[in-house]
């Protein structure tokens, strides 16, 4: 197993095959910390749009360009990582964003609180439920998981987006948790 790990200076990493889905081509990353970040996760909170995290739970958990990211005070566990330069990519870069948060601490704003959690369901019960396929998915059940993931944008559902007014909460609550969407209603 030791020759799988890929060591860089703070961290290390291996993938994981998923073994609930025997038949997939995606990986799932374990990223092992030097340091813990523990005293870092409030900050880290106030800085990751959408993530759920409660105060000393020692998790802050989000989706990431469809991944499922974990992040606990000695290591972070990414899902569906298509391979080894995907994981490079991605530890890389949330290394570099716990640097980043480490070294401007004092002008961050951290999380005591619990955050509120945006669902799919939440996104699934304001869509039209006609699955009229306008916004390239088959149902509007897998439109609501890709817009939930980050892979698309609520504001491809015309049918949504003609009823703009009525969805106002909840298009602030998914701009608070870090998705793209309209600030204003579309042109007629």
């Amino acid at each position: 197993m030791d020759e799988h790990i890929r060591r860089r200076r703070g961290y290390s990493y291996y993938l994981v095959n998923i073994d609930c889905l025997r038949t997939s081509t995606l990986f799932n990353v374990v990223m092992d910390l030097e340091a813990s970040i523990e005293d870092l996760l409030p900050y880290l909170a106030g800085c990751l749009p959408g993530c759920n995290y409660v105060h000393g739970s020692n998790v802050i958990d989000f989706m990431d360009a469809g991944h499922i990211v974990g992040i606990y005070p000695l290591r972070i566990t990414i899902t569906g990582v298509e391979g080894d330069e995907e994981a490079e990519r991605l530890c890389s870069g949330y290394f570099k964003r716990i640097e980043e948060v480490r070294g401007k601490r004092e002008t961050l704003t951290p999380v005591f609180e619990k955050r509120t959690t945006l669902t799919l369901l939440d996104i699934l019960h304001a869509l039209p439920k006609t699955n009229c396929g306008a916004c390239a998915s088959r149902s509007c059940m897998a439109f609501a998981a890709r817009v939930f993931r980050r892979e698309a944008r609520v504001s491809a559902c015309p049918p949504f987006m003609e009823g703009w007014a009525e969805h106002r909460d909840l298009l602030r609550e998914m701009r608070a948790h870090g998705h793209e969407v309209p600030e204003d209603p579309p042109e007629p």
